[in-house]
């Protein structure tokens, strides 16, 4: 009776193949952290003056809105910012128009009202300043010189009177020295020096005295002599 011959099991050994299987190259996982949405790419860029460098907006409303507040009402000569165009062109009156300069130092009024409509002007800005507290009924505290300095870096139109700094006074340098010696301890303090007066010699003033003639020789005070008597 044959033997069955037994079946090998291969896959205990398998075959030795020179060629290394192959490796499957996965690809880097992209990072969106690094990527940037579509509603955030850059639509629009300004470089009007006075950037110094160009400023990037992700859409034509954020421009729009920048344009609006920064460059609208903006003065060509000084660049500064001003926040309505009837304050624009009280600027360029004051400050950029030869002829209101002569009529300035003429005396005549020059300056303009803020309020739009109002045809007051005014000599002085003080009293202008006066005239926009009573009759418009502005607050003490609003930022006049507006028209001056423009409102670039301003949040508000309002001054904060807590920063107004007041400028120190001067400490006297009789002051310091009252204040230092006020500090000095009773038992240290030295008394003042009194200049000495050298003694006289009253013997030398008499001996001086007598040899000094006040009255000329020929005064005589005596009767019959030619001093202050009648003649």
């Amino acid at each position: 009776m044959k033997r069955q011959r037994e079946t090998v099991d291969t896959s205990i050994n398998p075959p030795t193949d020179d060629t290394p299987p192959d490796v499957a190259t996965e690809q880097p996982a992209k990072i969106s952290e690094l990527e940037y949405p579509p509603d955030q790419t850059v639509v629009m860029k300004c470089s009007l003056p006075p950037h110094k460098l160009s400023l990037a907006f992700h859409s034509y409303s954020d421009y729009e809105a920048h344009y609006h507040a920064s460059h609208t009402h903006r003065c060509l000569d000084c660049h500064k910012n001003l926040p309505s165009d009837h304050l624009l062109s009280i600027h360029i009156e004051e400050f950029h128009d030869p002829l209101v300069s002569i009529q300035r130092e003429r005396g005549e009024r020059t300056y303009s009202c803020f309020v739009e409509g109002c045809d007051k002007k005014c000599r002085t800005h003080q009293k202008r300043r006066m005239h926009l507290i009573d009759k418009h009924m502005y607050p003490k505290n609003y930022f006049f010189a507006v028209t001056k300095e423009g409102i670039d870096g301003r949040r508000s139109l309002l001054v904060d009177a807590n920063r107004r700094h007041k400028p120190k006074a001067r400490k006297s340098p009789v002051a310091t020295d009252t204040l230092e010696e006020s500090r000095i301890p009773p038992q240290h303090l030295q008394p003042a020096e009194v200049p000495t007066v050298p003694e006289v010699d009253m013997e030398q003033i008499s001996a001086t005295m007598s040899t000094l003639q006040f009255i000329p020789s020929s005064v005589r005070f005596g009767r019959g002599g030619a001093g202050f008597s009648r003649k």
